[in-house]
């Protein structure tokens, strides 16, 4: 009896979950179809007919910001791995560590966001260029940090401890034992951790404009003269304002007389669009893990 009635609960609360999200896409998907179009996202605002009129320079910088914080949280939050489960003991300062990885994941985003602000922003700004796309990546490498090591820790405990002892038997050391049988073994598991760092990274929005700021035009590569900065110049487009999905949706609603509404949804679709495709990559990645 008790069964059946937590075997009811449970496909209640599975049934209410997925209504919500279907009208949750469903809401959006009808919002956006009045604007969504080819035209609009492969066309940059700058060159749309009013404020808000295309994505491409959203797409793009969205896409930038996401994978460059991710390639650059990746080392670290590797290396911190391999030298928590491998090198490190279960001492004091191991524990503080971990629990501070913790923490830092609990984080709120709009914390991280101001202290990117005070310390990239501001502070660094001769180096960053203040609101910049070094300044968001930087940010959202730190804000993605945790995530990326967490799945990496995991992904190293998966490794079967007699295949690293099989190659401490064949006279390989400890790093030659974590190059070559360790990090290959995991790697399924730290590439999947890799693309849902990036899909976090795609949505965040509250570290973003308090780091990158916002821009109309295509990231572009060129070198301009500039007193300003450390060297003199200033170097396209890592000094320079980048724009992202989230703070165009943002701007739909924050200027309702200056973008129609659907355009907000619009952006917000493909956004959607996007993290979802990254979710999938990293479930195709789990599913060949598993057959293979």
């Amino acid at each position: 009896m008790e069964g059946t009635i937590f075997k009811g609960i449970s496909y209640t609360a599975a049934s209410l979950t997925i209504l919500a999200l279907v009208l949750i896409l469903g809401r959006i998907t009808l919002e956006a179809i009045p604007s969504l179009s080819l035209e609009m996202i492969f066309t940059p605002e700058s060159e749309a007919a009013g404020f808000g009129g295309g994505l491409a320079n959203a797409i793009i910088g969205t896409i930038i910001l996401s994978l460059g914080s991710t390639l650059l949280a990746t080392p670290f939050a590797v290396g911190t791995a391999i030298y928590l489960k491998r090198y490190a003991g279960d001492g004091k300062f191991v524990r503080f560590f971990s629990f501070m990885l913790d923490v830092m994941s609990g984080t709120p985003s709009i914390v991280l966001g101001i202290f990117a602000l005070l310390l990239l922003v501001y502070s660094m700004r001769t180096i960053t260029g203040g609101f910049s796309m070094i300044s968001g990546i930087i940010a959202l490498a730190i804000l993605i940090l945790p995530v990326l090591e967490r799945a990496s820790e995991a992904a190293i405990e998966s490794v079967p401890t007699e295949i690293e002892h099989a190659s401490y038997a064949l006279g390989a050391n400890k790093w030659e034992t974590i190059k070559l049988i360790t990090i290959p073994y995991a790697l399924s598991g730290i590439l999947t951790g890799f693309v849902l760092s990036v899909g976090r990274a795609a949505e965040e929005s509250a570290v973003v404009i308090l780091s990158a700021g916002y821009s109309q035009f295509i990231p572009e590569f060129k070198t301009l003269p500039n007193e300003k900065f450390l060297f003199g110049i200033k170097i396209y487009p890592f000094q320079d304002l980048i724009a992202a999905l989230p703070i165009t949706v943002y701007h739909s609603f924050e200027f309702p007389h200056m973008i129609d509404r659907s355009e907000g949804f619009a952006a917000a679709f493909v956004l959607i669009a996007i993290v979802m495709i990254i979710n999938a990559i990293a479930r195709l990645i789990v599913w060949r893990r598993r057959i293979g």
